[in-house]
């Protein structure tokens, strides 16, 4: 079953969602669903799959969107937490998560060994 605004109004008391959601649900459902983009990419560095159905992914998504909630009013110690402890929720549920600078290389990504002098561009292979 899908998570809805219905699921994050729940996670709140209801004056607390008006106050993030500035009373509008159009705003929690963007926070909703970059929730669920977030978590997904996040559960798939782990070489895992996304799956709704399953209920720590479901608790992920919901303490992701509250990030983004409280992210939205501004209120980034409370955010901070919210993200913290959807990350550590992946990782102990799905193992570490892969973060861009996790990529496990050294140095730069592009470089010259050698003969500097030409162009790579114009090299023919």
């Amino acid at each position: 079953m899908e998570l809805t605004v219905e699921d994050l109004k729940n996670e709140l008391p209801e004056q607390d969602y008006d106050t993030l959601t500035l009373g509008e649900d159009t705003v929690a459902v963007r926070c909703l669903l970059k929730a669920k983009l977030w978590v997904k990419g996040m559960i798939q560095s782990t070489g895992n799959e996304y799956d709704e159905e399953n209920e720590i992914v479901r608790e992920a998504v919901l303490k992701r969107a509250l990030y983004e909630l409280f992210s939205f009013v501004g209120k980034e110690s409370r955010a901070r937490e919210k993200a913290e402890d959807c990350e550590l929720l992946i990782e102990s549920a799905f193992g570490p998560i892969l973060k861009k600078d996790d990529t496990g290389t050294d140095g730069p990504a592009v470089g010259c060994m050698g003969n500097c002098r030409v162009n790579p561009l114009e090299r023919s292979l």
